[in-house]
């Protein structure tokens, strides 16, 4: 006889006649129960037959008949030896076999888990909502029958983690961000990830999944959801709009309203989405009507135009749009509108170094694609600030031109700026690049000075932003391809919508309003023409590199200046104060302004100060102490100081002076660029500190 069969008959007689006891034992604590604890009948689970139920004790066990726990323990025992049997003699196919009934059960358990989840957290407190709006619902009534909400509208509903940068203390985090090796793993990082990302979004691109994704997208807009109403129920205003609020705050997306009263429901559905696509012909006459401080962002659900006001409550906007989601097109659109309403001038930021070349040589319009170029054309703008509000300490109701700052691809440029501070930074220099300084004077205070930013990321994070209030300060916030993470740290309210894949669809959040929005799309030639408005572009200038003035060493300065052309970076060639009408100008470069004198600082209300001056040959600066007394350091104790800033720059270098340094006779001798772009990468006041500086004030 085999082993098994001995075992399961001596499991049956353990089972029939194990711990049984005598006649007179069992009689006797059945007399006990009764005298001391009376037992009620056993709560039976629903899935028992009905003539099992007629125990008369506690657990619903007691109430399964003894010849079905030996069935069930025969038929365990018949399974556990006969898998035994198979993994003897069919070990491959039994381990297949139980990795895929392994992986049936974990998608089994968490598709259950997720309806469990969206039933306690969704179904029944929105159920519970309901009763308080309609005392007429019945006592017995359940939530399946009066709610009808599809999972799939809630999205993913597990809660998403802060992350380690959010936790730790801020001192620690910029000390983190301080360390070489971080800003050097995090471009290695990304170079890695370049090559699968564009994989990623040629796999989303191919006509299958292309054509899947938005036949899901379909299905979730026309999804729908229903209430359930009472017959009795008024149905009165406030009701309607207790119901209607309840569903717009439990429900990501936005939803109208269809009453049904003969049928006693209510059905909510998504309104209609934008347009697929928003042309420069379908706006035209909407971007001629609008204001000098508007700009025109697209399209909405209703067809209704959303625009932001750089003079209102946005007066900073930032961009935080996944790849291939539209930053650089709605980044053309913003900056030829705003240069045809007649920005006086518009410096971009572009470590992509092609992503908006079709502005090259338009006036008003500067492209900085170096580093320390663009550390330097932040700190010009920093000063230009600077100064409107000296002037400003005169005349408060002085109108200034509009400069607006516009960086793109911030992620890139912080860590290329992270890398490349901490390879020249000194221990006593602060852990953060002194260009994000800057950036935090101009977003704390620029708005009164008619100075504005607009900031473009592929995710606004705390470190390309250059800190947590930093990223605070943008009062527009444009979000597409986002995750759940990057809604949670930008936004933060709930429920959080689903991001789109449709290309330029993104959510634009003015204040506390989220509205959906189909991104104005300008091809290159549309934004170049826009922006022109009929004038002829700059000639090219001319530009001597730094190796090449030093090799001529001539002992009259070299001119940086094309023409009569007044620039704020001299390889540019922006004519400052053009007029943006087509009939002035037209083919020609007006004559410089004059210089701006003490009248014009001392006007009256409304005076525009005039920005241009005379245009003329640069001359340089010989002597420690004139280049000492050209950065601001004053006395003898800023000659001293600019020379150990020097000494600790050859020390740095190994021996090589300030870029640019040339001879004149005995004397050390730099053109003012050069000095301006070395003193742009010397230490500055933190972020941190400057923040407290505005909160103070």
């Amino acid at each position: 006889m085999p082993v098994w069969m001995v075992l399961a008959g001596v499991l049956v007689l353990a089972l029939f006649f194990g711990n049984r006891g005598t006649r007179a034992e069992r009689r006797l604590l059945r007399r006990m129960s009764r005298v001391q604890m009376p037992m009620q009948a056993a709560d039976a689970p629903d899935w028992m037959p009905g003539s099992w139920a007629n125990g008369q004790k506690r657990h619903w066990l007691s109430l399964v008949p003894r010849w079905a726990i030996v069935l069930f323990v025969l038929l365990a025992a018949a399974l556990a030896v006969g898998g035994w049997w198979l993994w003897v003699n069919y070990q491959g196919y039994v381990t297949a076999a139980g990795l895929l009934i392994l992986v049936t059960s974990v998608w089994a358990w968490r598709r259950g888990r997720e309806a469990r989840r969206h039933r306690e957290k969704v179904l029944k407190p929105f159920f519970a909502v309901l009763r308080k709006i309609f005392s007429d619902i019945p006592a017995d009534a359940t939530y399946k029958q009066w709610v009808q909400i599809p999972r799939h509208l809630m999205g993913n509903d597990k809660d998403v983690s802060k992350g380690w940068r959010d936790r730790l203390p801020e001192s620690w985090v910029e000390r983190y961000d301080s360390w070489g090796w971080v800003a050097k793993m995090a471009l290695t990082r990304k170079k890695l990830l370049k090559r699968p990302r564009e994989l990623r979004e040629k796999f989303y691109d191919c006509k299958p999944v292309a054509w899947y994704l938005e036949r899901q997208a379909r299905l979730l807009e026309q999804s729908e959801l229903s209430v359930k109403l009472p017959p009795e129920a008024e149905l009165g205003e406030g009701e309607q709009a207790r119901l209607t609020g309840l569903v717009k705050r439990r429900v990501p997306g936005e939803w109208e309203a269809h009453w049904d009263h003969q049928e006693f429901k209510v059905v909510f559905r998504q309104p209609p989405k934008p347009p697929a696509k928003v042309l420069m012909d379908d706006v035209r006459e909407e971007l001629e009507k609008l204001s000098a401080s508007k700009a025109l962002l697209g399209l909405g659900t209703r067809g209704e135009s959303i625009c932001i006001d750089f003079d209102a409550e946005t007066p900073h906007v930032g961009l935080s749009i996944g790849t291939g989601g539209g930053k650089s097109s709605t980044l053309r659109s913003i900056i030829a509108q705003m240069v045809r309403k007649g920005a006086e001038r518009v410096i971009i930021i572009d470590p992509k170094l092609i992503s908006l070349d079709c502005f090259q040589d338009v006036p008003g319009i500067e492209i900085y694609t170096e580093l320390a170029e663009q550390w330097e054309a932040v700190a010009e703008f920093r000063r230009e600030m600077e100064r409107r509000y000296q002037v400003k300490r005169f005349n408060k109701d002085v109108k200034f031109p509009r400069w607006i700052l516009v960086c793109e691809e911030q992620n890139d440029f912080a860590e290329e700026s992270y890398q490349y501070w901490s390879e020249v930074k000194d221990k006593k220099d602060p852990a953060k690049p002194p260009v994000f300084g800057d950036i935090a004077r101009v977003l704390f205070k620029a708005r009164q000075a008619d100075m504005n930013v607009v900031s473009v990321y592929q995710r606004l994070t705390a470190r390309a932003a250059g800190g947590t209030e930093l990223r605070d300060q943008y009062g527009a916030k444009i979000l597409a391809r986002f995750s759940p993470q990057a809604w949670n740290s930008l936004v933060g309210t709930t429920p959080r919508p689903k991001s789109s894949r449709h290309n330029g669809r993104a959510i634009v959040v003015i204040g506390g309003s989220e509205r959906q929005c189909q991104m104005l799309f300008m091809s290159d030639d549309e934004a170049r023409e826009w922006a022109l408005n009929g004038r002829e572009p700059l000639a090219p200038p001319v530009y001597v590199p730094i190796a090449e003035r030093e090799a001529e060493a001539l002992p009259e300065p070299v001119s940086m200046v094309k023409g009569e052309v007044s620039t704020l970076s001299d390889h540019q060639g922006v004519v400052h104060g053009q007029s943006m009408d087509k009939t002035e100008g037209n083919g020609s470069i007006p004559a410089p302004a004059a210089a701006t004198t003490e009248s014009d600082v001392h006007g009256g209300a409304g005076n525009v100060i005039p920005l241009v001056k005379s245009a003329q040959e640069v001359k340089p600066i010989i002597g420690n102490a004139a280049a000492a007394e050209f950065l601001g350091y004053e006395g003898d104790k800023g000659v001293k100081a600019f020379i150990k800033a020097r000494q600790r720059h050859k020390d740095k270098n190994d021996g090589e002076d300030i870029p640019g340094t040339f001879q004149v006779g005995k004397y050390p001798a730099w053109y003012p660029k050069d000095l301006k772009r070395w003193h742009a990468k010397l230490p500055q006041a933190g972020v941190k500190e400057i923040a407290k500086q505005a909160v103070g004030k």
